[in-house]
């Protein structure tokens, strides 16, 4: 059996999600305000189930702002579990395109895919989350048609140019991606990686937290937390994470609330608390909001992000140095 997007999507959002609870709020489960947690079956199900009753629903409200959050860290586990709960709508429309118009199933899947995944990428900004998984199901099966009305009229000879195409464009992206590793500052990076840590440690020191950061860091070298997730690591991170076989990097969001109230978050940006309630309504707020329970929370990192406060990357150790240093020891 050849598996197509679809079969590989529910493959890596199983192996992703594993057998332990899903948190559609902060992605750790031990972490929620929120005790009981689904498997990601039943979790799967409970969206699914939700989507077809065609009604407002919280949990894809979340859903689509655990998307937002993990993309904002790198990640693409919550994109595809977005992709993963709508892909029962798109399978039977896919059959019945493949059937009626004579094209290969998983051509047609695949375009389905990329066209969900573009609108995911243009609804960043200006549109509900309640909203995204409906724009998301009619651009896949638009992209179907299409594909349908394509292959009527294709040739040999088209096959071969959007083959070369194709092929020009995942040269050029791979150019990209080495240009991004290659451009970067030629003065040395460990250097610059630890005074940021230690400006860090110190201000953290001042500010009275540290003992919150010593806690935090027990717990890293514990391995009762896994470090830094999803990025990029540079040849500094991969040396230091070789020489303590443990990656003791994180984000210093890390150490702050998860979410922060409406209210409070509009005061932060500026917004009367009336007018942020309108504006999450209308889906122009500045930056995600997410349901809990009855109550509309502001992921902390997005708050940030708004405020164009940077969520740095530390090392532990540069951290206590740096805190050691401003408490005299």
């Amino acid at each position: 059996m050849v598996l197509d997007v679809f079969d590989c999507v529910a493959a890596y959002v199983r192996d992703a999600c594993g057998e332990g609870p899903v948190c559609v709020h902060v992605d750790d489960a031990r972490e929620c305000q929120i005790k009981r947690h689904p498997d990601y079956a039943k979790f799967r199900s409970r969206a699914v189930a939700a989507r077809a009753a065609r009604k407002p629903s919280q949990l894809w409200e979340s859903t689509v702002a655990m998307g937002r959050m993990s993309d904002m860290r790198g990640e693409n586990k919550w994109r595809m579990i977005v992709v993963d709960c709508l892909i029962p709508f798109l399978r039977t429309r896919s059959w019945s395109i493949s059937r009626e118009f004579y094209c290969d199933l998983g051509d047609v899947r695949s375009d389905m895919f990329e066209a969900a995944l573009g609108v995911w990428e243009e609804t960043v900004k200006g549109v509900p989350p309640r909203e995204v998984p409906a724009l998301m199901v009619k651009a896949a099966i638009k992209a179907a048609y299409r594909r349908a009305n394509i292959h009527e009229n294709e040739s040999s000879t088209s096959d071969v140019e959007g083959l070369l195409i194709f092929e020009e464009a995942a040269m050029d992206s791979a150019l990209k991606a080495s240009s991004i590793i290659h451009d970067t500052d030629p003065r040395d990076p460990a250097v610059v990686e630890q005074i940021r840590g230690e400006r860090t440690g110190a201000l953290w020191q001042m500010y009275g937290l540290i003992e919150v950061v010593n806690r935090y860091h027990e717990d890293l070298r514990a391995g009762r937390r896994p470090g830094l997730r999803g990025t990029l690591a540079t040849e500094t991170m991969l040396a230091r994470t070789w020489v303590t076989g443990c990656n003791y990097y994180y984000y210093i969001s890390d150490f702050y609330p998860k979410f922060v109230a409406l209210p409070a978050a509009a005061e932060a940006l500026g917004i009367a608390k009336s007018t942020a309630y309108q504006m999450v309504r209308a889906g122009s707020f500045p930056c995600l909001t997410t349901r809990m329970g009855s109550s509309i929370q502001v992921p902390t990192k997005a708050l940030m992000n708004s405020l164009s406060i940077a969520d740095i990357i530390v090392h532990l150790d540069d951290v206590e140095n740096g805190a050691a240093h401003v408490g005299g020891n």
